[in-house]
Order: C-alpha cells, then structure tokens, then sequence
C-alpha cells in the first residue's frame, strides 16, 4: 500500500483508530494498576528499613518528647494527625530543656547563687520588654562601643527595682503589656539617668582633658540642633515611644568608665557588677582601684535582696536571653 493510501485509510477510518488507541492506553493502565495494588498489598515493592526506620524515628523522638509530661493533661495525637501542634509541642519542651540544661551549667558554675529573679514575673515581663527592643538596644551599643549585655545588664537593674518598688503600676500597666518603665522625674528613661549624669555625660564627650573621653569621633554625637539642649536633652530620654538615647546615653556612660578605669590601669569591660554600681551611684563615685566593691540601691525579688550591682552580674553571666543580646 502506498503512502497516499495509507494516509486516506487512515483519515476514512479516524474515530475507529482513535477509540482503538484510547482504549489500548486504558487496558495497559489497568494492567499497571492492577500489578502495583497486589504488589503493594503484599509487600512485594518494600524497600527494606527506609519508611520503617524513619517511622521508629520520629516516634522514638515522640516518646523521648513526651517524656515528663502531665499524662493527665496529655492529648495523644499522631503526627499526621496534627503535625503543626506537635511541632509547636515539640519546640516548646525544647525550650524548656535548654532552660533546665542551662540552669544545671548556672548551678555548676555558681553554686552559690539562687537566680531567683528568673522565675519572678517581673523578669518575664522585662525580658518580652527587652526584646522588643533589641533593635535600638545593639545600635546604641554598637555607636557607644559596648556589647549589647553589658549595656542590658544597666537596665535590667533599674528596671527590675522600678517594677518592685511599685507592684500595683507593674501589675496594672508593665505587666499586661509588656513593656519597660519611663521614668520622667528625678530620673529619666528607662535605666534612670539623672538629669545631671546625663549632663555630664554630654561634658565628658567634649572635654579631651577628662578621663572619660572617647575621642573626636564622639565630640559632636549628642550636640542639640534646633532647640535648647536642656530641652532635647529631656525629650530624648523621656520619649517613652523610642528608647534609642536612654539607651544611648546609659551605653555612653559605661564606656567613659570603662575608657577611665582602663586609663588607671584596670580593665573593667567583664566586670557588670562595678560598672552597674558606678552607674547606680553617679560618676563621683567612681575611683580606680584593684578591688572596687559590688554596691548600689537594694532591690528585692522573690523574697531575695540584691544590690544593683549583683543583680547585673547575675543576669549577665546568668546565659538568659544570650541569643538576643552576646557577650
């Protein structure tokens, strides 16, 4: 048969031809299915360990998960049931390892020490409050040229004896919406700068005779604009929205004491409990020498009393919220 004849039988006959071919496609299809469904049923395509294993996996992790729990309180699931609540479940013991793991590191290396603050509601508060800042928090730091802790370890001392002093504010407003006390009287911000500290402060960055100067970089970084800087100097660390030049000039402040002590000879940098003291009392109080003694204002948490200074070396060398604010 020639080409042209072909091509003609196959245009007359069409719709046969493509039944035929559809109908060929489906009976091959059956067959396929046909051969998986029995080959399946009887284990015929297993391949051995790979779906086992990762089964006994994830429910030898279940089982080490679960480990602990209130069985009274717990909802068996299985994973394909509600993956996400599990993992959600999962992630939230993690953390409650990684809180145990870290408190036996605190108690093996201070076995003297409660960290009792951890566990007050105040700290819970403070540390949510934190975090929302820790945006302005590194940049003030990073522009003083402190580390972020060093710099939190202030704060976290006069925030903590802010919310203790005053329980019925810390229940009513702090509390609830998890945000850091603004002090606008006596002192100002949220670590308490007193007006004439922060005065100083400002003095020191210009004067290249002090102890506390940082250098020329620094001489211009907190000179008023447009307005008095009385007045600017009040707006900004009373600004109860933006934290940014509390944190600033507390960061400044740890830095001149810093840059003085370590012009006497002491490098203070890892000592929290003697800068947070120093900051506590003002800069006339502070005096180079080998051994400075840990002081400042009490603040009582949990029942326990601790100085300014004491209470900013826990926290800092406490591991908490180490992934938020280094070392």
């Amino acid at each position: 048969m020639t080409r042209n004849a072909v091509y003609k039988t196959l245009q007359e006959h069409r719709f046969s031809f493509i039944f035929e071919i559809v109908f060929a496609l489906c009976a091959a299809l059956g067959a396929i299915f046909f051969i998986v469904f029995f080959g399946m049923k009887f284990g015929l395509f297993n391949v051995r360990g790979s779906i086992d294993e990762r089964n006994q996996f994830f429910d030898r992790a279940k089982a080490t998960f679960h480990q602990g729990a209130n069985p009274e309180a717990e909802d068996v699931r299985t994973i394909s049931e509600e993956w996400q609540a599990e993992n959600l479940y999962t992630v939230a013991l993690l953390q409650n390892a990684l809180r145990d793991n870290l408190a036996k590191i605190r108690k093996q290396a201070f076995p003297d020490k409660k960290f009792t603050w951890i566990q007050s509601s105040e700290w819970q508060t403070l540390s949510a409050a934190l975090i929302k800042d820790k945006d302005v928090i590194k940049k003030a730091s990073n522009t003083a040229g402190i580390s972020p802790r060093l710099l939190v370890s202030v704060v976290i001392a006069e925030q903590m004896r802010f919310f203790t002093s005053d329980r019925e504010s810390f229940k009513k407003f702090f509390e609830p919406l998890k945000i850091l006390g603004s002090l606008s009287q006596f002192s100002l911000g949220v670590s308490g700068v007193k007006p004439e500290t922060a005065e100083l402060i400002e003095d020191h960055l210009k004067d290249s005779s002090s102890p506390y100067y940082l250098g020329k970089s620094y001489e211009h970084l907190l000179e008023a604009t447009s307005t008095t800087i009385g007045d600017l100097r009040f707006a900004r660390l009373t600004d109860a929205r933006d934290h940014y030049y509390s944190y600033l000039y507390t960061a400044l402040f740890v830095r001149q004491i810093i840059e003085q002590w370590n012009r006497a000879g002491f490098d203070i940098q890892y000592r929290p409990e003697i800068i947070a003291t120093i900051f506590n009392l003002g800069f006339e109080k502070s005096d180079p020498k080998p051994n400075p003694q840990v002081a400042g204002s009490s603040v009582v948490v949990e029942g326990e009393t601790y100085t300014f200074g004491g209470l900013a070396y826990e926290f800092y060398y406490s591991g908490e919220l180490m992934g938020v604010f280094g070392y």
